[in-house]
């Protein structure tokens, strides 16, 4: 059975579910995972994203649904940071963990097929490394925020625009844990 692990962009995804769904959508993370890793065996699922500031109306929650997304089995948060620019901020970090987290993992054959959620384009060139090695990533994304060069260059492409988003939709039991996280 093929062992699976989950690389999730976590802006990338936002962004997504926000311009295709709204920004009142919650998703059910572990059916979501489930969706992804299609049967198979999944090693782990990791979530990377920066904090947001503190002074950010949306900090609160967004800490609550980070510390629910560490007690959920088999996911793994990593955090980058925001760093000031103008009279915003910038995320740092995030993209170059999500590389060496898939890199890291592919040389210690942790996985067979790794499975990128993310439409970043820059990942093209470390899925062509990870490719070299053996392994086999997919890539999922929403299509309005797809790289064509990673799409190409990945083994297999899944829009996130047709999964079943309705039946991925999380109950009010599990919207209240991560507001009381």
């Amino acid at each position: 059975m093929e062992r699976v692990a989950v690389f999730i962009d976590g802006s990338n995804l936002y962004k997504g579910l926000v311009s295709s769904l709204s920004s009142d959508y919650r998703l059910d993370f572990v059916q979501f995972i489930e969706t992804l890793v299609a049967g198979r065996k999944l090693l782990r699922a990791y979530y990377y994203n920066a904090p947001l500031p503190v002074e950010d109306p949306a900090a609160k929650a967004h800490q609550s649904f980070l510390n629910y997304l560490k007690r959920v089995p088999y996911v793994a948060v990593r955090l980058g940071r925001l760093e000031r620019r103008g009279e915003g901020f910038v995320e740092k970090g995030v993209d170059i963990q999500i590389a060496i987290d898939l890199l890291k993992l592919a040389y210690a054959n942790a996985y067979d097929v790794a499975v990128l959620v993310s439409g970043d384009g820059d990942f093209a060139d470390v899925v062509k490394v990870i490719q070299d090695m053996g392994k086999q990533v997919e890539n999922s994304t929403f299509q309005a925020l797809s790289s064509h060069r990673l799409a190409q260059q990945a083994d297999r492409f899944f829009p996130l625009d047709e999964l079943p988003w309705e039946r991925l939709r999380a109950r009010a039991q599990e919207e209240q844990i991560t507001a009381e996280s």
